[in-house]
Parts: structure tokens; sequence; C-alpha cells
């Protein structure tokens, strides 16, 4: 055993001898390290998140695009012609993109998933989700329209409201 434990020692100590010496000859970069580059990518981040970052006046221009933005859906289908037709009543409250309106509490709903926008208007109808202002409208659509509306909603265009856009700016 002890004959083990010595060769051992001295075929580890050979191999860090090799290690050692070999080291020297590897090559050396100090790429990583060099400060005028991490200047430029820091000088070029920061400018990214000024334009993102956008002063108030900006965002005041902003919302006055998507305020007179007007969705075009190409209303190739019956059903989407129904769904236009019976979007028009929504339109007071959800917008005409479907961007929502905070003072009517209405949510964002342009360009959500047709499934989702059935279940909800299913939901309201039956009575499971309870929502007064909308119970009015719900309560004359038959399932077929409900369809047609949210086959209508699920392809206006995906816009975030522009309360989102105000906030993210402060």
């Amino acid at each position: 055993m002890t004959r083990l434990i010595v060769f051992l020692s001295v075929l580890a100590t050979f191999v860090l001898a090799l290690v050692m010496f070999s080291y020297k000859s590897l090559p050396v970069s100090n790429e990583k390290f060099d400060i005028k580059a991490t200047e430029e990518k820091h000088r070029e981040h920061s400018q990214l998140v000024e334009t993102l970052l956008a002063p108030k006046e900006k965002v005041a221009e902003v919302e006055v695009v998507v305020k007179e933005y007007a969705p075009v859906v190409d209303l190739n289908t019956p059903q989407l012609v129904s769904g236009h037709k019976l979007f028009n009543q929504c339109i007071s409250c959800h917008g005409k993109g479907g961007e929502g309106k905070s003072s009517q509490k209405a949510p964002f709903i342009g360009g959500q998933f047709d499934w989702y926008i059935e279940k909800q208007l299913t939901e309201m109808k039956s009575g499971a989700r309870n929502n007064v202002s909308m119970a009015v409208i719900v309560k004359g659509l038959s399932p077929q329209d409900m369809k047609d509306l949210a086959a209508y909603v699920s392809l206006l265009p995906w816009k975030k409201p522009v309360e989102t856009a105000a906030a993210v700016a402060e």
C-alpha cells in the first residue's frame, strides 16, 4: 500500500511539473479588459436606455398616434362582417382598436385570443362573471354572435394601452 501511495505522489508531482512548464506557452489576451471598448459599449447602452425612456413630451406624441389609430381588419368572411357590426356597440367603452378606456373601466381586448373573449362573454351571460355594464349588452347576444365578435376582436392589432406607455416613461 505504501508503494501505491508513493507511486501516486510521484505521478501527481510529475503531472504538476508538466502543467507548470506548459502554462507559459499559452497565448495571453487582454481583450476582455479593454477599457475603451467597455466605455463605448456603455455609451451605446446609455443611448438605448434614453431612447426607451422618452421624456413626457415624446410620450404625448405617441399618445396622439395611438388615439388616432383606426384598425383595419380585412372583412373577408361573413363571420368577420357580423363581428364588425357587433363590435360597433363595444367601441364606446373598449375603443375603436379594442384598446380599452380606463374612464369606463373597460379592459384592453384588441388582439386577445378569440377563445378567451368568447369564454368571458359566455361567463358574463351565464352570470358566472358579474359585470353590470356588460350584462345589458351580453344579454342580447347569441352563441354565434359571441363567436363572431370574438373572431373580429382577436384580429384587431395588439397595441399597448396609452396608460402603460405613460407609466413606462415616468
